[in-house]
């Protein structure tokens, strides 16, 4: 075999670099669309969260039997939505609202109550009133739905459309920008607001993988020219005899060094996946490991159950002709069925949930899935207070009622805040939306129930249910 010339040299280091070149753009371009593709789906999820939410907020103002002024009502909505500019409600052919009344209104609530869920009905590019077939109303602003700082990094341009053209909500690509363009088109997971979301961006000449390339350009260069060398030393290696052996044995050392380090690299991680199946075999064989496994698999298996039965219990209450059904109650089975979904999830926080019943032979009249849904939000909201060890369940008898109470040794309730705590809307923490407490009223009172709260000394608060007792009419 004749020595590599410098020519024959280049075009090794062609054949070299261009094909692993063209594999590390393309592995760059996927990488890239696919961070594209998250990104624009996080996005379009963060949207369609805040579209769903005012279908909430729609269907919990329509589920209150005496709503706020929606003057009052405003102000206090705002903080948590931004994006919301009025709101209202059309009913017997009369406005009451934060603003004038806007016209197309009646015809849209009119074609809400046909199709039985909310309708659009478009200003501008960026606003919108939202139509619920109970005559309520609130007018969004799509502008203020999600803050610039918060869309992910690798989105450049993102436009959504309410019905009225597209809106750009983010501009981080100059529009005339030269390169080749990745787009995806997606609609928003609301029913009542499946606008369309558009997203590209530009790959222009600085997001190719210019360092990638050089790197492997260096590494293929030396490669081409150590084939060169090491051409040339076997032409002399010929010429020589004794020169042959030592080129051959320091090969051979060569190679004998990178397969222990290949053999070392290997094991540390051969190693690992094998003692990870072989935990995972012994782990299948432990019997005393299915018990644990059998209820968390229980827990989880309730847990979906009674979000079922939530859900079927908020679509009742939706609906103003379907009153709450009453029936006997055994608190003590209700209780277990607290303790075994939320008593293991507490101890890892370090709270510690008891129940205690003062009258274990005393029934009140309710609703299971009612009841469970309000003494679970009591429990989750003594568990969130800062501070809170354990957490009291007590059932008692006062009279004619059955009372549940849910204490805890947090840090109490502010004194200003005591007396708002069931208004709809009302919230003490950042992120909330003042939504839980009132609906655990909403549903006691359809139970022919009252709820109450308290502090107590030196600390913690004690939140009460009444529900009528089972026979006491008798």
């Amino acid at each position: 075999m004749k020595p590599l010339t410098i020519s024959r040299t280049f075009v090794l280091w062609l054949v070299l670099f261009c094909p692993i070149a063209a594999w590390i753009g393309w592995q760059d371009y996927a990488d890239r669309y696919e961070r594209f593709f998250q990104d624009t789906s996080i996005a379009q999820r963060m949207l369609s969260q805040k579209t769903v939410q005012h279908e909430a907020v729609l269907a919990t103002l329509a589920a209150l039997s005496h709503p706020p002024i929606p003057e009052r009502l405003l102000p206090s909505l705002q903080p948590s939505m931004p994006q919301l500019l009025g709101l209202g409600y059309l009913r017997d052919g009369v406005w009451a609202g934060s603003t004038d009344f806007p016209p197309g209104l009646a015809a849209a609530v009119r074609q809400a109550q046909q199709l039985g869920r909310p309708v659009t009905l478009a200003l501008d590019e960026a606003r919108y009133w939202l139509v619920a077939p109970s005559g309520w109303s609130l007018l969004l602003d799509a502008r203020h739905l999600i803050p610039v700082a918060d869309f992910p990094p690798s989105l450049a341009m993102l436009t959504l459309d309410v019905g009225a053209g597209p809106l750009t909500l983010l501009a981080r690509q100059s529009a005339s920008s030269a390169g080749l363009k990745i787009d995806l088109h997606k609609p928003l997971g609301a029913v009542s607001q499946p606008f369309p979301v558009h997203s590209w961006r530009t790959l222009t000449l600085a997001d190719w993988p210019w360092t990638a390339w050089l790197a492997w350009a260096a590494a293929s260069c030396l490669l081409a020219a150590g084939t060169t060398a090491w051409q040339r030393s076997r032409a002399e290696a010929r010429r020589q005899q004794e020169a042959v052996r030592l080129a051959a044995m320091t090969r051979l050392s060569t190679l004998g060094e990178m397969a222990a380090g290949i053999a070392h690299e290997l094991n540390q991680p051969l190693t690992a996946i094998l003692a990870q199946v072989r935990a995972a075999e012994r782990l299948l064989d432990d019997e005393e490991e299915r018990p644990a496994v059998r209820q968390a698999l229980l827990a989880s298996a309730g847990q979906a159950r009674r979000a079922a039965d939530i859900i079927s219990r908020m679509r009742e209450l939706v609906k103003p002709s379907s009153p709450s059904p009453r029936r006997v109650v055994d608190p003590d089975a209700l209780a277990a069925s607290l303790l075994f979904l939320r008593e293991d999830e507490l101890a890892r926080r370090g709270i510690r949930l008891t129940w205690r019943n003062a009258r274990p032979g005393a029934r009140p009249l309710g609703d299971r899935v009612a009841l469970e849904q309000i003494l679970h939000n009591l429990v989750q909201n003594a568990a969130d207070a800062s501070g809170t060890r354990s957490i009291a369940l007590n059932g008692a008898v006062e009279g004619s009622e059955y009372v549940f109470s849910v204490s805890d040794d947090g840090p109490g309730i502010d004194a200003e805040a005591l007396p708002r705590l069931f208004e709809p809307f009302y919230t003490t923490r950042p992120q909330g939306m003042g939504l839980g407490l009132a609906l655990c009223e909403t549903l006691a009172g359809a139970m022919d129930g009252r709820m109450t709260v308290r502090n107590l000394e030196p600390r913690g608060a004690c939140f009460t249910l009444r529900l009528p007792l089972a026979g006491a009419d008798a």
